[in-house]
């Protein structure tokens, strides 16, 4: 399960960072090689401005350690399997935060349990509008790191370490070494090549890349895997290629949401608007309770000035908009009232410049705009 749960929450995700004009800024990865002191990616600000206010990492981390183990009463074996239940369930309907919570809770009273390890970890390493970031990959690359070294034929931990070494900037033959591991513990996995590639090309082997990429098509046999393959290709911003292997899919009749969203996705991006908002309709035709699919038909929407679609479209999406959506939909409403306001409807633009603050009443550059 730990693949297609991976997958639903990295689409997810890319809804809290992408916008209307670049769909493939969501999921970068960021540079750099392996040295004693790694380098991450800047966080997106959340709400919270008074750095001041903010204890320092050395403090947070302390106080997270110090949480594990204030926990007085163990759960009963009844409790954990509910509380797994219900994060698997949080993770598959794109609720990130309340998967995370309750895995952690899991994680806390059952150490031992190496796929809640791991379910933590895939959360971890998704790029979600919070401050740190940095610590968030560590901590799903510590996690991982513990599995692999006490079950050394664990595929998905090694996995996991490529991952959350690549989101810290490190990309040098440590990082190389785990996903060639994954590979030789299941070679039939799919996915785990197409990062391999992606490590590849971004190291200036574009020879292994495009073998690691042959490899992995070959293998994705099923919509699961093509939705992985979909998503590491378009975290590199090669929507074309994504395209491709997406239509292929949609040609044999795979009619699943994800592969529409996703094929809807790489559309947008290469300028085919119209192709685009029918991929969208069709996923949500499959799936209505996505609010990625809103957020990007939206997006569409904008691309194409239908701002009446466009409102309407958030307004249904907002039902299934969960804590790291809020964000991306206050911002999106901010798109539209700026484009409302470009077309001379002033009480278009405030009212969309309303329902933005209700998503992010801290949204300085809203509150401006309705001075």
């Amino acid at each position: 399960m730990y693949r297609l749960f991976f997958s639903i929450a990295l689409i997810a995700a890319t809804a809290a960072f992408g916008s209307a004009q670049d769909l493939g800024s969501s999921n970068k990865l960021f540079g750099g090689k392996d040295s004693s002191k790694k380098s991450a990616p800047a966080a997106k600000k959340a709400a919270p401005r008074n750095s001041a206010a903010r204890p320092s990492r050395s403090k947070r981390t302390t106080a997270r350690k110090a949480s594990g183990t204030a926990s007085a009463a163990k759960l009963s074996s009844e409790q954990i399997a509910k509380l797994t239940s219900e994060a698997a369930a949080a993770l598959k309907a794109g609720d990130l935060a309340s998967a995370e919570e309750k895995y952690r809770e899991v994680v806390k009273s059952s150490t031992d349990d190496s796929s809640v390890k791991l379910a933590l970890g895939r959360i971890l390493v998704i790029p979600v509008p919070v401050m740190d970031l940095a610590d968030r990959y560590e901590e799903a690359m510590n996690l991982a790191k513990t599995v692999s070294e006490k079950e050394p034929a664990n595929a998905a931990a090694f996995e996991l370490l490529g991952v959350a070494r690549e989101m810290l900037g490190l990309v040098g033959p440590e990082t190389e070494a785990a996903y060639r591991t994954a590979i030789r513990l299941s070679p039939e996995r799919a996915a785990t090549y197409a990062y391999l590639a992606r490590l590849l090309r971004r190291n200036g082997n574009t020879a292994g890349a495009a073998e690691m990429d042959a490899a992995a098509a070959t293998r994705a046999d099923k919509a699961a895997e093509v939705v992985e393959i979909a998503e590491i290709l378009q975290s590199e911003q090669r929507f074309p290629a994504a395209e491709r292997l997406l239509k292929t899919a949609v040609r044999n009749k795979s009619n699943e949401p994800l592969v529409l969203n996703l094929l809807g996705r790489s559309q947008l991006a290469n300028g085919e608007v119209a192709d685009a908002i029918a991929s969208l309709k069709a996923s949500l035709g499959a799936d209505l309770s996505n609010f990625d699919t809103y957020f990007r038909l939206a997006s569409a929407y904008l691309r194409s000035s239908d701002l009446a679609n466009a409102e309407n479209t958030l307004l249904r999406g907002s039902r299934f908009a969960h804590k790291y959506d809020k964000p991306v939909l206050a911002r999106q409403f901010e798109q539209l009232g700026d484009a409302y306001s470009k077309a001379g409807k002033e009480n278009e633009a405030r009212r969309s410049y309303k329902l933005a603050l209700t998503y992010q009443p801290e949204r300085e550059t809203v509150i401006a705009k309705l001075k």
